[in-house]
């Protein structure tokens, strides 16, 4: 699996604008082949951080994704930030879940 993720930070009064751009991108992203999900994430810290991150099945999925017209919108919204953009795209060579956290706790006799 690959993730793609970009962090922005986005002055208060270009929010709304930034919001309603990328929240239309999300459901659209969502069904595209490849896509296994998309979403976007606010820093409960700093309301002016917003995080991205879409995984997807395949780096092809993602380049084809990377190409398209829905991503040169959100080219533009990623524009608004106050500070240059993190962006980070993973390879994800193995996903586990709540089994590890049972097996770590077990393992130190807290179940």
């Amino acid at each position: 699996m690959i993730v793609f993720s970009v962090s922005v930070c986005v002055p208060p009064l270009q929010r709304a604008d930034f919001l309603k751009s990328v929240g239309a991108l999300l459901e659209p992203t969502r069904v595209v082949p490849g896509c296994v999900n998309c979403r976007l994430y606010l820093d409960v810290e700093d309301p002016d951080a917003f995080t991205l991150v879409e995984e997807w099945v395949t780096q092809a999925a993602l380049d084809r994704h990377l190409t398209s017209s829905a991503f040169k919108t959100l080219v533009a919204a990623i524009e608004m930030s106050a500070e240059p953009p993190a962006v980070h795209i993973d390879c994800v060579g193995q996903r586990a879940g709540i089994e590890v956290i049972e097996a770590a706790r077990r393992e130190q006799g807290l179940l």
